[in-house]
């Protein structure tokens, strides 16, 4: 028999390649990191042993969620300041804390909190915004978790560098020092062009260019943004930066809310990845995001929870659910933003959002085997007809029994191997003394 490190069956699999097909009774067979096949239950058994193995007949297996936009080590935050628009939140609460807590040693002991939840949500990579990225970078991948990180910058002083170029610089090694790294992606991140001068932006995005990685943003988030804006620079945030040439196929752009009918042909022209945040978005009353036109032009786009601060947990099921509901009533159509899409953003979408498509978010040979696993057997769950609908309409993270980043597992069954759960709770309560 040929040697296995991990077998995964369902008695269904959504490989989410081109077809969205459904694969019933199929063994997910993992070899160093790598899904080496995909083959019916006994056949399968019959042609592989394996150290591991996960799931069974009552289980559904699938690629992990892709989470394109958020703030992890903002858990700390968490609850501090609700029930605000956005620019009172940032300004008046956010930045302030910021700038007064967040350290490297902030960082540690909030970024393991952040990291268990989304492992627990089924979350196999996500895309981080924030501070002091290197010891992010160290965590993420002890914990073994996937991660775009980019360092934050903007025209004032961050919590990690007094100036914008002292971030740049720092950007440059960090992409020098991670680029062959399996698990860390490194990127460029200009807060917004609310916040970001037109010489930041040009710069971030040429580093972004030069060295092909992600280019993360906020974009179009508020009404507010669109007219600061257009007094500052006579555009709105799409025509300008499309102006200042920082639209690209790498251009992860957060929110995307308040659109001309004239800017959907620029998104789509220049290939920008939206990373959509339903929870953040209607918390901060923000708006809703045009998802269905994006869904009709064929714009990639993908979910993400944004940071606790705003949202306030990192449940990506929360996410799911949300964004097939509100459109629907939103265009007043129950037919728009169907389920199989929105499972499509949550996984291939969101890998093709952060230009990782070729490594991650569907279950096909020669990927690598990031893979959750999900309990059927439960009575929200059942009678199944459909799995797509159940992923969108009565999925809970609680359902979720397994999560695997490169064929190891870091979740089962309510247990994190790769993390001390007990030690992160810990640290959060001493960080809550001094944030209070």
């Amino acid at each position: 028999m040929k040697e296995a490190d991990l077998i995964v069956e369902g008695g269904f699999v959504l490989p989410m390649n081109k077809k969205d097909s459904v694969l019933k009774d199929t063994s997910v067979v993992v070899k160093d990191g790598v899904i080496v096949d995909l083959l019916p239950v006994q056949k399968a058994n019959a042609i592989y042993s394996a150290k591991e193995r996960a799931g069974g007949s009552d289980y559904l297996v699938m690629p992990g969620f892709i989470n394109t936009h958020t703030h992890a080590a903002m858990v700390a935050f968490r609850g501090l300041a609700d029930d605000l628009p956005l620019m009172k939140w940032l300004k008046d609460y956010i930045w302030p804390r910021e700038s007064r807590f967040v350290t490297a040693d902030f960082i540690r002991k909030s970024l393991p909190l952040a990291l268990a939840e989304m492992i627990a949500s089924g979350i196999t990579a996500f895309a981080d915004m924030y501070f002091f990225q290197d010891v992010a970078a160290e965590i993420v991948r002890e914990v073994g978790l996937r991660a775009v990180l980019g360092e934050g910058l903007a025209d004032f002083p961050t919590p990690s560098f007094k100036n914008p170029e002292d971030g740049l610089r720092f950007s440059r090694k960090f992409i020098e020092d991670h680029k062959k790294d399996p698990l860390i992606i490194p990127a460029l991140a200009p807060h917004a062009p609310y916040s970001c001068s037109p010489d930041l932006l040009r710069k971030s995005y040429e580093l972004s260019r030069e060295y092909n990685v992600p280019y993360l943003i906020h974009v179009a988030e508020t009404k507010d943004e669109i007219e600061e804006l257009r007094s500052k620079r006579g555009l709105t945030p799409i025509k300008y930066l499309d102006e200042l040439g920082v639209l690209w196929e790498r251009t992860v752009a957060a929110h995307m809310i308040w659109l001309g009918e004239d800017e959907f042909e620029i998104v789509k022209k220049r290939k920008v990845g939206v990373s959509h945040n339903p929870t953040s978005n209607l918390k901060l009353a923000s708006g809703i995001a045009p998802v269905p036109e994006y869904l009709k032009l064929g714009v990639k786009i993908g979910l993400g929870t944004d940071g606790t601060a705003s949202n306030n947990d990192l449940d990506f099921t929360d996410e799911m659910h949300l964004v097939a509901l509100i459109h629907k009533v939103h265009r007043g159509d129950p037919t728009v933003v169907k389920a199989a899409e929105v499972v499509y953003m949550a996984t291939r979408g969101g890998a093709e959002v952060l230009g990782i498509s070729d490594t991650v978010g569907s279950l096909e040979k020669g990927m690598s085997a990031d893979i959750i696993v999900i309990d059927l057997n439960r009575p929200h769950l059942q009678p199944l007809y459909e799995p797509f609908s159940h992923l969108v309409y009565a999925l809970k993270s609680s359902d979720i029994t397994h999560t695997i980043v490169r064929g190891r597992i870091l979740y089962e069954k309510g247990s994190f191997r790769t993390l001390d759960i007990e030690k992160a709770l810990f640290d959060m309560r001493e960080l809550q003394k001094k944030l209070r």
